[in-house]
Order: C-alpha cells, then sequence, then structure tokens
C-alpha cells in the first residue's frame, strides 16, 4: 500500500489552501489504496499565540516545538512512497527540511496555489519579517521530483526551476458548497466573494485598481 506524507502549516480545517488543495482528496486515496499520515505544525492552542502580538516566549516554544517535529517527519521519511509538502515544511526562509526529504528515498511533491515568492508577513510578527526568505520558494520547486502549481502564472513562476510541473486548478466539492437559495442579486455593483488567510487578502487587494478599471 503507497504511503503519502502530507507536510503542511496547519492543522486540519484551519487553512483554506490546504482544505481545497489537499485536505478534501483525503477520504478518496484512503477509498483507492493510499495509506498517508498528515503532520502539520500549529495546533489550535498554538494558533493562538503565533498570531497574536507579542508573547515572543511562548512563540518561542512553539518554534521549538515545530522544529522537533519536522526533525521527526525526516526520521521517519523513509517509511514513506511520497512526500506531499504544501507551501513550506517550515515558517523561516530556510529550505532545510525539504533539503532533507529530497534526499530521501520518497518522492517529492511540492504544491503551491498563490505567489508566496513576495515577502509577506503577518501583521503580529512584523518584527520577524527577516527570518523569511522570498527565494526559499524557487529552492524547494528546484529540489521537488514534481510541482502542482494553482494555474498558469504560477506554473510559469516554477517552470524557471523545474521541468516536472503540472496545473492543477483549486476546486470545491460541489456535494459540500451548494448555491444559497436566499440570494440576493444587485444590479448595481459586482460582489466578490473571498476565501483566504489575512495575508493572502492583501495579495486581493493589489488587484482591486485593476477590478475597478
Amino acid at each position: 500500500m503507497p504511503r503519502i506524507l502530507f507536510v503542511a502549516s496547519h492543522r486540519p480545517d484551519r487553512s483554506p489552501a490546504q482544505r481545497f488543495r489537499f485536505e478534501q482528496y483525503l477520504s478518496f486515496l484512503k477509498e483507492n489504496g493510499y495509506a498517508y499520515d498528515f503532520s502539520y505544525l500549529i495546533t489550535e492552542e498554538d494558533d493562538k499565540i503565533f498570531y497574536s502580538p507579542g508573547n515572543l516566549h511562548n512563540k518561542l516554544f512553539v518554534f521549538f516545538k515545530s522544529a522537533f517535529r519536522r526533525f521527526r517527519d525526516v526520521l521517519n521519511a523513509g517509511y514513506y512512497d511520497i512526500i506531499f509538502i504544501q507551501r513550506e515544511a517550515f515558517m523561516t526562509g530556510s529550505s532545510f527540511f525539504e533539503k532533507r526529504f529530497a534526499s530521501s528515498n520518497a518522492k517529492v511533491v511540492f504544491d503551491f496555489d498563490d505567489a508566496i515568492w513576495y515577502h509577506d508577513v503577518s501583521d503580529a510578527n512584523k518584527k520577524f519579517g527577516w527570518l523569511k526568505d522570498p527565494a526559499k520558494t524557487g529552492k524547494i520547486i528546484g529540489l521537488s521530483d514534481l510541482v502542482i502549481a494553482g494555474n498558469q502564472y504560477l506554473s510559469d513562476y516554477a517552470s524557471g526551476f523545474n521541468k516536472n510541473v503540472i496545473i492543477i486548478p483549486t476546486t470545491i466539492d460541489t456535494d459540500d458548497y451548494k448555491p444559497a437559495n436566499n440570494v440576493v442579486h444587485h444590479k448595481d455593483k459586482i460582489v466578490i466573494g473571498w476565501s483566504g488567510s489575512i495575508t493572502t487578502i492583501r495579495h486581493f487587494e493589489l488587484a482591486l485598481p485593476f477590478l475597478k478599471n
């Protein structure tokens, strides 16, 4: 039975990217003969600490706890056939853990659905922005056996680092997400729905001037 290790930052049903990029397919994989484990870094309690202002000592504890989890994943990498990395394996600009996964016998699949090579940090952690490295995304792409991009723009970027790139658009399960019956239609304005994190909303804000035109 093929075994997959899903590597991501957040707990199940916490991150829209994770929810739509791989979490919604987990039951399908299991039904079709795949075994999997899901290794995430930020628990519900850690979430409140990590994305709040200040709290430096507790944030350091979350940081070291997360590093320990990833070292454990590296030690166990040989048990898996595929290691699926969603966006990044760790929250800093280092690609240390991705390099270790790539040197294992497992095939590394890297998935991303946003322009994450641009420097972006949550408001609560602005002072730690120096720990980020926008070039990290390209390094991870270059290490991977397969890269899954969410659209053509991301694929074009990834193709500069890796020739084995495919496009899988972000989808939703239409059995779970259905149009509401009480939809209000506005003839005089455009209403746009958004699903994403606080940081990715900034990307949407950058696009607003183009939408107005």
